[in-house]
């Protein structure tokens, strides 16, 4: 075994708050934002002295490098890819093949991270047909994802139209936006063009020809092509 990897036996020795802490420093590292304790603290919605009390756990452990920022170690990032890759291959499976609702797969699919084996997760990719991404857009570690050029539709520019590539990990979380986005075609794949916008928002046009307005905190959120 890789020194800088875990095996699936250490893996499921490691305490489900090591899992948790992992994965958020990976998605706000994967979308750009500067890792401080105070910004896991909030993504996770637990207290920061919660969150430096992991943070010296997995320190020990050989899984976070404390300095100016928090980063993962190349174990830390092992992990939290695993578990990454876990989750966007459970949306899927969730959404696809049972059925579930949009709003439902995020906490659904959070319960299945920490426990899915080898087999099962080689399973479910075989009968999604090996996809390279979850169902909201976003890369499916160790995948052959091959990495496209987006910018979030603050940037996008008026009267044109463009795909949705993905919506971050932020938005997901919150079963209602997720209803929003989804009653309104504001998923990966469909189509998009900006009609107007401004400091504070824009007013977007979708699949469904109807136009309404997003504000700051989703429009840069949303991923386009």
């Amino acid at each position: 075994m890789n020194n800088n990897k875990l095996s699936h036996e250490e893996m499921e020795k490691l305490p489900s708050s090591f899992y948790t802490q992992a994965v958020a420093i990976f998605h706000l590292t994967e979308v750009g934002i500067e890792v401080k304790q105070t910004r896991i603290a909030d993504w996770l919605d637990v207290s920061r002295a919660n969150i430096s009390q992991i943070t010296g756990r997995m320190q020990n452990n050989g899984l976070i490098k404390f300095q100016d920022s928090l980063e993962l170690t190349e174990k830390g990032m092992f992990l939290a890819k695993t578990v990454a890759r876990r989750h966007r291959i459970v949306e899927r499976f969730l959404s696809e093949i049972l059925g579930l609702p949009w709003e439902k797969v995020y906490e659904e699919a959070t319960k299945w991270e920490n426990i899915l084996s080898p087999v099962t997760e080689k399973a479910m990719l075989s009968l999604l047909g090996n996809p390279t991404t979850g169902l909201f857009g976003n890369p499916i570690p160790y995948s052959e994802y091959k990495k496209q050029k987006t910018f979030n539709l603050l940037n996008a520019e008026k009267d044109r139209k463009y795909s949705i590539n993905k919506i971050t990990e932020e938005l997901k979380r919150d079963a209602s936006m997720i209803s929003f986005l989804q009653e309104n075609k504001i998923v990966p794949g469909s189509n998009i063009s900006i009609a107007d916008a401004n400091e504070f928002s824009i007013t977007v046009s979708t699949e469904n020809k109807k136009f309404f307005g997003l504000d700051q905190y989703i429009a840069e959120r949303v991923f386009v092509n």
